[in-house]
């Protein structure tokens, strides 16, 4: 088959896996999650929501960041409303809370099936949802209420699209491009949730690693090994050097500003891309990432006064990084 077809292809296939990303992207972090504001309509202000917020809690029925517990899933099951209790300030609204938080166990990756419209909540027309060419027809506005559609949802599929055009022209159509392409996309999906919420999702970072461990017992070239037992082996020393690199230094921090100072998800996430790539790539990827992330860092301390960043997308832009060129970079380093 002629290059230039299967390059398209890997175009055209890169537009709807990155409408995939999307979706990913806006409804993982939501996934199972409701937000205190969506209180205030019922409890009138801002301090009574709080308090109802902290009722919640306190009853099991949500956690701290807002995560449904599994004690008001049980009742969900069986729409058990009766037994939903709360503070007597509350008892009149249970009806309204209930729903509320049942709402927010119905959002994940497959439900609802249809796109969605985040602001009017309306199903997106299939003929809106095009990849790259929907977003330009609709002048980046939704069809039914008008307002504006980020325009992350037009980069991200062009970005996905892009990326694994330069993956495949590194690779050509191997295990390598596969296996690459898989895990460029849970770079793409974790760098924008990191962004926008401060966490890389377990389902990218534990689902990573399991996939990683399969893939690499399955296809020993993935690490230059000769046996599944040689690749199983590196890819778990691939495991420690990453996650371990990453709580070391964390766990140096903390001692060193006397608070955390590198979030669990980030040592699961290079601990998952150290299964991947291996130990030696996942320690070059731990010492490129603070070149890109340390001028972000001091820009966003100087001019909004932040104290934290996402690290997530700057071990994604070293992954990338290391994927295209990893080998090139460790023998310039030995050859000095």
């Amino acid at each position: 088959m002629p290059d230039l077809i299967i390059k398209s292809m890997v175009v055209l296939f890169g537009c709807l896996i990155g409408s995939f990303l999307n979706v990913c992207i806006y409804r993982m972090p939501r996934s199972g999650k409701v937000a205190p504001e969506d209180f205030l309509k019922i409890s009138g202000s801002k301090e009574h929501s709080d308090k109802l917020w902290e009722d919640l809690i306190s009853s099991g029925y949500i956690d701290e960041d807002g995560y449904v517990e599994k004690k008001f899933k049980k009742l969900r099951k069986k729409n058990q409303l009766a037994k939903f209790e709360l503070a007597g300030a509350y008892a009149k609204s249970k009806k309204q809370i209930f729903r509320i938080l049942d709402k927010s166990c119905e959002l994940s990756i497959d439900k609802p099936k249809r796109s969605f419209c985040p602001n009017c909540q309306k199903q997106v027309l299939w003929y809106d949802n095009i990849p790259l060419l929907s977003y330009l027809a609709l002048g980046g506005k939704c069809r039914f209420c008008k307002k504006p559609i980020p325009f992350r949802y037009f980069f991200v599929e062009f970005l996905t699209a892009s990326l694994l055009l330069v993956v495949y022209s590194f690779f050509g159509l191997s295990v390598q491009f596969f296996t690459y392409g898989v895990l460029t996309c849970a770079l793409i999906v974790s760098t924008f949730i990191d962004f926008d919420f401060f966490i890389i999702p377990d389902e990218i970072t534990l689902g990573g690693l399991i996939v990683g461990i399969v893939l690499s017992g399955i296809f020993p070239q993935l690490h230059g090994a000769s046996s599944w037992l040689d690749s199983l082996i590196k890819s778990g020393l691939g495991i420690l050097a990453g996650g371990g690199s990453i709580y070391l230094i964390g766990q140096f921090g903390e001692i060193i500003f006397k608070k955390e100072s590198m979030g669990g998800g980030d040592v699961e996430f290079l601990a998952m891309i150290g299964s991947v790539l291996g130990w030696q790539m996942a320690l070059l990827i731990f010492f490129l990432a603070p070149f890109f992330g340390a001028g972000v860092g001091i820009f966003a301390r100087l001019t909004k006064g932040a104290e934290i960043i996402p690290y997530g997308p700057y071990l994604s832009l070293a992954t990338f990084i290391v994927i295209l060129w990893g080998n090139n970079i460790l023998k310039f380093l030995f050859y000095f």
